[in-house]
């Protein structure tokens, strides 16, 4: 269906979620959506696994330091059929706003580096998962399943799609007009040392993929991240540093390149920016005025998801179907499954309250 609304507000999220800590990060999750709310905006979107923070300490700690900070992580990790997820998606619709969200999500005994969309209504009209999490943080998270490329939505405020890190899907063709790109910490390049490659730090992943992807697709792209202040630091060092008071600030010197690394960007759809970058130490939301107007000549000249492509020389298959790891072999149709939004309990509606 074509927008309604073409012309509208939307924000990126530049801020320190809470670390470790469910509550802290529903709350501060909430806030951030009410202050974009206050603001007119239409849109809010939030970092990759935000929810309760990138687990960044994965990359920085040994096996033996990992199984503390896991356990706690996964036990301060969202759970899509929950209170907690009902109060933010109540939020979304106290705000009249459409939330992208990251969060680590909680299936079973397993977690997920899950997104999805929340309309204003508060109803949950995406979900999906990171297909493929990255190095190390497969030691922490599982794999998305074919439901998952479904990452555009149709709403009132164009074709809305969100993605994780370094994920690359079939968006052309899904005709979006406007994109979070959700990335996680990372360091500067400043702090770049022989072997690790140019690839894992902050002015890769925001100034050279987030523009590439905005004038490659045609869309407006938020580029939302997260903040580590020395507290936030401590709380990803091992334990067994954090409760030693006379080595915990050395060992918090050392995340320096950490601290205070808040990248976040909004690209136009030809690649350049849409606002003045934001300080790194910026905690809060920065904004853009969308206009879908402006995706029309980017995506005429150079259309990767029509004109563009050559489907009689190179096509891409999809598999969206959702895996199950039981079949019912009895069942009418083995070949059924429910969708993972469904199954998660996220397509229930928000109890109804007296206003």
């Amino acid at each position: 269906m074509p927008a309604s609304i073409r012309q509208y507000k939307a924000a990126a999220v530049q801020a320190e979620p809470g670390w470790f800590d469910l509550e802290k990060s529903v709350k501060k999750t909430i806030a951030l959506i009410e202050e974009a709310g206050e603001k007119d905006c239409k849109l809010i979107a939030f970092p990759e696994t935000w929810i309760p923070g990138y687990p960044y300490w994965q990359w920085r700690v040994n096996y033996q330091d990992s199984l503390p900070l896991l356990k706690e992580y996964h036990q301060n990790s969202l759970r899509p059929d929950s209170d907690e997820m009902r109060r933010i998606r109540a939020a979304a619709k106290a705000a009249h706003i459409y939330v992208s969200l990251g969060y680590s999500e909680i299936d079973g005994n397993s977690l997920y580096m899950a997104q999805i969309i929340i309309d204003p209504s508060g109803d949950v009209i995406n979900h999906r998962r990171k297909i493929k999490p990255t190095h190390v943080e497969r030691l922490v998270f599982g794999e998305g399943s074919g439901d998952s490329l479904t990452s555009v939505v149709e709403t009132e405020i164009g074709a809305l799609g969100h993605l994780n890190c370094w994920e690359n899907a079939h968006a052309c063709a899904l005709h979006e007009q406007i994109h979070v790109a959700a990335w996680p910490v990372y360091p500067p390049s400043s702090t770049l040392k022989y072997p690790d490659p140019y690839t894992n730090i902050s002015e890769m992943q925001s100034e050279h993929v987030t523009p590439a992807y905005a004038y490659e697709t045609g869309t407006w792209v938020l580029a939302p991240t997260q903040v580590v202040t020395r507290e936030g630091a401590r709380l990803n060092l091992p334990k067994r540093l954090q409760a030693d008071a006379a080595n915990v600030e050395a060992a918090i010197d050392g995340e320096a390149p950490i601290i205070a690394n808040g990248f976040a960007r909004i690209y136009r759809p030809d690649g350049f920016r849409a606002v003045e970058d934001p300080s790194k130490t910026f905690d809060g939301i920065i904004i853009t005025d969308v206009d879908l107007d402006e995706n029309l000549l980017t995506k005429r000249l150079a259309d990767f998801g029509g004109h563009y492509m050559r489907p009689d020389l190179i096509r891409l298959l999809v598999d969206k179907t959702p895996k199950t790891y039981i079949v019912d072999a009895n069942s009418p149709d083995p070949t059924n499954f429910p969708s993972t939004l469904e199954r998660l309990g996220l397509g229930k509606p928000l109890p109804l309250v007296e206003e």
